[in-house]
């Protein structure tokens, strides 16, 4: 790998058509996990992304801290997107991990797909309320 900052360049500037260069940062049995998906293979990662443009309308992230040690890095993003028009933004964040090559060899995104896509959905909204009001420590303890 060359070096973060080329990744998080990588990533914000993804386009279809680049897959192959974002590739180059991954080694090929790379596990990943986001909230969908849990893989092992470059190849599998890329089919991953390739049908996220499928899919999606101008997907795009913007990555807005890294923090880095030998071993890994962490980084918070931004995904936008938009679907039949409407635009929507993801906050979530990668785990990286690195091989002795520092190839990615660990990937997992972390994000709240209930805060994030399911509040979106009316229905799914009313119940996902109702279960945060029985689970959440009411107000007055707050205080």
């Amino acid at each position: 790998m060359n070096s973060l900052k080329d990744l998080t360049r990588g990533f914000e500037n993804l386009k279809k058509e680049s897959l192959d260069e974002i590739g180059f940062f991954y080694d090929e049995n790379v596990f990943f996990k986001d909230p969908f998906n849990e893989i092992v293979g470059k190849d599998k990662l890329i089919k991953i992304f390739e049908h996220m443009f499928e899919n999606l309308e101008n997907p795009h992230f913007v990555i807005l801290e890294t923090i880095e040690n030998s071993d890994g890095a962490f980084l918070t993003w931004d995904f936008f997107l938009s679907i039949k028009g409407a635009e929507h933004k993801i906050h979530g964040s990668s785990h990286l991990k690195y091989s002795g090559e520092r190839k990615i060899v660990y990937h997992r995104d972390y994000w709240d797909v209930g805060e994030e896509i399911l509040l979106n959905v009316p229905f799914i909204k009313l119940l996902y309320g109702y279960f945060r009001k029985k689970i959440a420590l009411p107000k007055e303890y707050l205080c």
